[in-house]
């Protein structure tokens, strides 16, 4: 084992500033954590359709807190907010109410075509109750017969025109190939998500290519369906359980929230029974541990949920927020079988703070999952990496701008299984599932029982990872000289390990210490500059010419809400540009949106949202035209004159001011 400054050490610890230093720490809790007894969380949680106003999900709930309570979590409560479709908390609105009892369509009498829960994910999410006889019909049509069932080739060309049409021609509902490439999963094709907004007068199939090819057959020969859609409606509320850990003192606030979303579709092992299994193996260790601050617990809907949470603790000061948080949102994938490496997403730029480096570390200092032939040298048979805050789950309510509450997330991406009746149980790996957990629950032990001492550590730490990733500036030796912007990458990565500094002042850091490692990350900024510096010129930004744009939008920032705000043409592009690429889409307009300051022209705005996120929008002029939908929306407003910053770059900084339990 190793400590933090790599020399041997003998065995676990329960502090970091112990003999075992943070591999002793973090070795200690990975082998804490009961993986058979997390694999079986996931197998009960995967057999509840939990949709968000849904009663699966408020019996998922129950079972959560259950658990939490036996694994000696304390304070468990499931708050139970309104899932009537209509009450907000800033811009997120509650989910309906509504459950899936049955679905089937058939033709001629004979079995169904498609059937649901045998066929998980075919019914679409908020479908409207159906029975009878309906006509097929498809997009080509000229006209469509009354309650017409509309064959659609793809998700695609589920645009708001096919929409308008339905509604204006009183079709019923629709069948539509969510995932035309298909999902194998056990020699059988599985269906992908399809969602309607809740209160919809539709209902939707997520049919398989073979399906809607044999319905296409049946509407050219003039063949009716028989539909059956069985639904609750009945007004619900939606669960958030929280807990927390019965040891630290509950004045000096939370050091840490773990939060995974509760809701998904069965059987939704990995997206997100994984997630909500690891906080609670998480939960098991540190329950049995001296901690000197709290940690806190939230199983949630995915982003309405937690909002709701945080909304209690900003607007009306029910509860303070911790000093950092980390989120859980399918940790437990099988690498080989899905596809993609454990990938920690850092917290913002905006918002520096040590949690980054922190959960970094607890990665790095997990045991080796094998060792080389001679057993000399640690070797994973496992894949990590980082990357730049996107903001596409739970993580993304704490770290806005508005919020303030540093966060970090641990995911897994790609995955091919992901959002289809394919995440299954046999998707999840124990062994990743058990290191998530350990990872979260180290970096949670950490700020919950750090000492002064500790906090010394961890800006050692700190000024060691924010000087790794000043150097990655540096072009390679033998590549290309530095790319365009890497002085302004370069001060923009120097200034944020120097903002984090102080946020460890809580934790007892010496001030002293603090100061000569500023001074440390100062003289390497000097020494990088001047090496960059001897390399082609840099395009320099140029000076603010446009006024400051500011938010005009309530709370965290919501994609959503912002396009149901945004003219008809102005969805319509987002829509495609979403179809076409979501995940670039989506991290580029989240990263536009929180470069908005007030200090910012649009200009500025545009490039530190290029540079933070490491995305280039796949079209030329996204930029403009998301920050144009944003002003005609009526989110963004214009503000005085912009302000440039030392980096070259527009003045940027979090929102709120958070080093330590409080807002």
């Amino acid at each position: 084992m190793r400590d933090l400054s790599g020399a041997s050490s003998p065995g676990p610890s329960n502090s970091l500033s112990g003999p075992g230093g943070l591999s002793g720490l973090v070795g200690g809790i990975h082998a804490a954590i009961d993986a058979v007894e997390a694999m079986e969380w996931v197998a009960r949680l995967a057999g509840w359709d939990r949709y968000q106003g849904s009663a699966g999900i408020a019996d998922a709930a129950d079972f959560v807190a259950g658990e939490a309570e036996r694994v000696g979590l304390a304070d468990i409560e499931v708050l139970s907010l309104p899932a009537d479709g209509r009450t907000a908390w800033w811009t997120y609105t509650a989910p309906s109410s509504w459950t899936p009892r049955a679905a089937h369509l058939s033709l001629n009498g004979a079995p169904p075509v498609v059937s649901y829960p045998a066929q998980p994910y075919a019914l679409a999410a908020n479908s409207a109750a159906a029975e009878g006889e309906v006509p097929l019909a498809v997009p080509q049509d000229s006209r469509w017969p009354p309650g017409a069932l509309v064959l659609v080739g793809s998700a695609a060309d589920l645009g708001t025109e096919l929409f308008t049409r339905m509604q204006a021609e009183k079709a019923s509902g629709f069948c539509v190939t969510a995932r035309p490439d298909g999902i194998e999963q056990s020699g059988r094709v599985q269906s992908g998500r399809v969602e309607l907004p809740g209160g919809s007068s539709l209902f939707g199939f997520s049919v398989l290519p073979a399906q809607l090819g044999e319905l296409l057959r049946a509407h050219r020969r003039g063949t009716r369906a028989r539909v059956l859609v069985d639904v609750d409606t009945a007004p619900r509320r939606m669960p958030v359980v929280v807990a927390r850990t019965p040891s630290g003192r509950v004045e000096a606030g939370d050091a840490c929230l773990l939060s995974a979303h509760l809701c998904h579709p069965a059987p939704g092992a990995n997206d997100n029974a994984s997630g909500v299994a690891a906080a609670l193996a998480a939960g098991r260790v540190l329950a049995a541990r001296p901690l000197r601050r709290p940690v806190r617990f939230v199983w949630a809907p995915e982003f309405v949920g937690l909002a709701a949470y945080v909304h209690q603790a900003v607007e009306e000061g029910v509860r303070q927020l911790p000093a950092m948080a980390v989120n859980l949102d399918m940790v437990g994938e099988d690498q080989r079988r899905c596809g993609g490496p454990l990938i920690v997403e850092y917290g913002p730029e905006y918002l520096p703070h040590y949690a980054n480096a922190l959960v970094e570390a607890c990665v790095r200092a997990l045991p080796p999952a094998a060792r080389s032939y001679s057993g000399a040298v640690g070797c994973d048979t496992w894949a990590w990496r980082t990357t730049p805050f996107v903001g596409a789950s739970d993580h993304a309510i704490l770290a806005d701008r508005a919020i303030g509450c540093p966060a970090v997330q641990l995911g897994h991406w790609p995955d091919r299984f992901n959002h289809s009746g394919a995440d299954s149980i046999d998707k999840v790996d124990p062994q990743e599932l058990r290191r998530s957990a350990a990872i979260a629950a180290s970096a949670a032990a950490v700020v919950a029982t750090a000492d002064e001492r500790d906090a010394d550590l961890l800006a050692r730490l700190l000024t060691r990872w924010t000087a790794r990733r000043m150097t990655a500036c540096l072009p390679p030796a033998d590549g290309p000289d530095c790319e365009p912007w890497a002085v302004t990458r370069l001060t923009r990565r120097w200034q944020y390990g120097r903002d984090a500094l102080p946020t460890l002042r809580p934790l007892g850091a010496s001030p002293r210490l603090l100061a000569r490692q500023a001074e440390l990350l100062a003289g390497l900024h000097r020494t990088l500059s001047s090496a960059l510096d001897d390399g082609p010129a840099e395009q320099r930004p140029p000076a603010p010419r446009g006024p400051a744009l500011r938010r005009n939008w309530p709370g965290p920032f919501n994609l959503r809400a912002l396009m149901a705000a945004m003219t008809e043409t102005d969805r319509r592009w987002l829509l495609q540009e979403l179809t076409a690429d979501r995940g670039g889409c989506y991290a580029a307009a989240m990263a536009l949106a929180q470069s908005i300051d007030g200090n910012a022209d649009a200009a500025a705005a545009m490039r530190v949202a290029e540079l933070d996120s490491g995305v280039r929008p796949r079209t030329a002029g996204f930029g403009e035209r998301f920050l144009t939908a944003m002003a005609t929306a009526g989110w963004i407003e214009e503000g005085g004159a912009a302000v440039l910053g030392a980096d070259g770059a527009a003045a940027t900084g979090a929102g709120r001011t958070h080093e330590g339990g409080t807002p």
